[in-house]
């Protein structure tokens, strides 16, 4: 598990080595804190986790939201999805602990996160590594939510798309006020949610059938799930895992090619 809980100052990491010779750019890996302030809320140093493949060159960029957990392998392999396609990918851990383990963070509340999301979006419009007209977000299970509630409503520049894996339909459709301008896909679990899920809110949606919350995390055993109900055990499914990745990255690769 990567975790940036100790980060103190930016640290640059080469992810991959060349051969003598080769002209193809290093893809490269950047980790460092970065302090936000959104119009409404309090300041937020948040960890970052940024891959590109190309440093030199301004490319899409996918921001990756975790759930509760914190990024982890799902975050991760998130991540390589996008290097792999050509664009960089962002990791995002929102609630980095303290050094000492001290400081509780705080509920986790969408609203808030997708504020927060729309900050660290102005940022990466100055990020020389970033084409800032080509800029998505992700996220997983409550960070699904704050992906979605990420779009902006006061004309400025915003998020080329917006998709969620798991984000539970029931506590979205509670949350949201206006749905995104952008396009919107949710991957749905599709053995916890019924058919009609999700419906009516502006968004693209698949059901992962048999899927259940957590399907990306391949290590059986390593997560449980707690809700007003209890704990439950995650299910990996690789199967839906790959199919997902193929989806999110289909939606988009298209949602980049239309911005013009």
């Amino acid at each position: 598990m990567r975790h940036l809980a100790k980060l103190a100052a930016p640290a640059l990491l080469v992810a991959a080595l060349l051969a003598p010779g080769q002209a193809a750019a290093q893809p490269m890996t950047d980790a460092f804190d970065m302090l936000l302030a959104p119009p409404q809320g309090r300041e937020q140093r948040i960890g970052l986790i940024l891959v590109t493949p190309q440093p030199e060159r301004a490319l899409p960029a996918v921001i990756i939201m975790p759930d509760e957990a914190g990024i982890d392998g799902r975050t991760a392999r998130l991540s390589d999805v996008m290097l792999a396609r050509g664009w960089v990918g962002i990791e995002v851990d929102p609630e980095p602990l303290s050094l000492d383990g001290a400081a509780v963070p705080p509920p986790p509340s969408p609203l808030r996160l997708g504020r927060l999301l729309r900050s660290l979006h102005e940022a990466l419009q100055t990020d020389a590594r970033v084409d800032p007209r080509r800029i998505a977000v992700v996220g997983l299970g409550t960070g699904g939510r704050a992906a979605v509630h990420a779009a902006l409503e006061d004309g400025r520049l915003g998020f080329a798309a917006h998709a969620a894996l798991y984000p539970g339909c029931e506590a979205l459709a509670a949350e949201q006020e206006v749905p995104p301008d952008a396009p919107a896909l949710l991957l749905l679990a599709g053995a916890e949610e019924p058919p009609d899920a999700c419906a009516g809110l502006g968004a693209r949606l698949h059901r992962m059938e048999g899927a259940t919350y957590g399907w990306d995390h391949l290590i059986a055993g390593a997560m449980r799930r707690w809700t007003s109900a209890g704990s439950t055990p995650v299910h990996p499914d690789g199967q839906a895992t790959e199919a997902g990745e193929i989806i999110l990255t289909r939606f988009l690769a298209e949602a980049f090619r239309a911005v013009r």
